[in-house]
């Protein structure tokens, strides 16, 4: 797997070999930073990754600016991801444990992206959405994007649909505060 855009355009990452760990294609990582960049500057903008696993949608964001804090719970996938951050020469901002646990703990450091890609058969998205709206993790300009089954219907109605994006099975879903 490699990098696609920014200062480390073209490197490659490599990735646990877990059965747990689908890391986002390359096209649609593409499409999701291409459909950011239409809305807004990544420079000193804060980029959550829940439920990391390989890291790279982290690795991609801070390629193109984002100060990035990822978020892990299982053990062998956060060792990996670290040994990716390091490959690069970087130190991974990595909580592990329980994601929604955890960015409760950050205080008022709020994020500007949210990342939400949890295991697919995981009631994990309301969750998570609930966990941002309730403890005002988002800037009020921030975007929420979930990854997700495109058969996978999940309750938004708390936030602005700005846009979803089909990409074979997979459907990104552009969220935003009300």
């Amino acid at each position: 797997m490699q990098i696609t855009g920014g200062v480390y355009n073209s490197r490659k990452i490599k990735t646990a070999d877990y059965d747990n760990i689908k890391p986002t294609l390359s096209k649609t990582r593409q499409g999701i930073f291409n459909t950011l960049a239409s809305m807004f500057d990544f420079k000193g903008k804060v980029f959550y990754d829940l439920f990391a696993g390989s890291g790279i949608m982290g690795l991609e964001a801070i390629s193109r600016g984002f100060e990035v804090v990822c978020f892990e719970k299982d053990k062998k996938t956060a060792l990996a991801l670290q040994e990716s951050y390091k490959s690069l020469n970087l130190k991974a901002n990595l909580y592990f444990g329980d994601a929604l646990k955890n960015i409760v703990k950050l205080g008022s450091n709020k994020a500007d992206v949210i990342f939400v890609d949890p295991p697919y058969e995981s009631d994990l998205y309301e969750k998570a959405l609930e966990v941002i709206i309730n403890n005002n993790i988002l800037n009020p300009q921030g975007i929420i994007i979930l990854e997700h089954p495109a058969d996978k219907i999940i309750n938004h109605e708390k936030f602005n649909l700005i846009k979803t994006k089909t990409y074979g099975n997979k459907q990104i879903t552009y969220l935003s505060l009300i």
